[in-house]
């Protein structure tokens, strides 16, 4: 059976997925609002915890113009 963070682990200070290890990133949902999910496809986190709610992040507005920038650069 595969074990899951207690509600109370907030995701904010760790990097790898608890499930599987791979790399965690962000996925806006709102304007200033991400969720931390698992970049692994076929890895379930956060949506197999008991708190879905503990992975989403506020994100500032700076951070999101960054990544623009960066993305926009690239093409």
């Amino acid at each position: 059976m595969k074990k899951t963070l207690p509600a109370k682990n907030v995701v904010k200070n760790i990097t790898n997925c608890p499930d599987c290890g791979s790399p965690l990133q962000k996925c806006l949902i709102q304007q200033n609002y991400a969720i931390v999910i698992c970049t692994k496809e076929d890895c379930p986190y956060p949506f197999d915890q008991r708190e879905v709610m503990d992975s989403l992040v506020y994100v500032y507005d700076s951070d999101i113009i960054s990544v623009a920038k960066q993305r926009l650069s690239q093409e």
